[in-house]
């Protein structure tokens, strides 16, 4: 898919995060979304190799956005115009630890940027783990797709 309509935001702190070589996974129903899943999502969540690496906080700036530290029970985060769809990941149910994770990723092209996706299979398995409703609920969606998937490259 080469045309995920990000905001130009989007499409710079994207831009900025490969410039400043940042490990980061695209994960959840965005992943899924670029997998041809028929499902929505409201955010883009990114997984981040080290969060309290500079290279974000700095790719956050060049997208003319900025870092937000955590602080109490809030979780940090991406902010700025533009970047409010951002949703920084800080645990993916049911997966392994980052590295291993980024071992299996794909790679997507998005609006001419080159990101690391998730599987679909991966996504399966961290939506079963976190067993939420809105995750279970799009489970069947999911699974069909992979199914759709696996029967064309036969």
């Amino acid at each position: 898919m080469d045309n995920f309509a990000l905001t130009t935001a989007e499409r710079a702190l994207l831009t900025a995060l490969n410039q400043r070589q940042v490990r980061y996974l695209v994960i959840g129903l965005g992943a899924a979304v670029l997998q041809g899943a028929p499902v929505s999502t409201q955010d883009l969540d990114l997984w981040f190799e080290r969060l309290g690496d500079d290279a974000v906080h700095q790719a956050a700036r060049d997208a003319g956005g900025f870092w937000i530290a955590p602080f109490g029970m809030h979780p940090p985060g991406i902010g700025g115009e533009g970047l409010d769809r951002i949703d920084v990941v800080l645990t993916a149910n049911g997966l392994d630890d980052f590295a291993s994770e980024y071992l299996r990723a794909i790679e997507h092209t998005v609006d001419g940027i080159v990101i690391k996706v998730l599987p679909l299979e991966r996504i399966i398995v961290s939506k079963r783990s976190a067993n939420r409703p809105k995750d279970i609920a799009a489970i069947p969606a999911l699974e069909a797709t992979l199914r759709a998937r696996d029967a064309s490259s036969e």
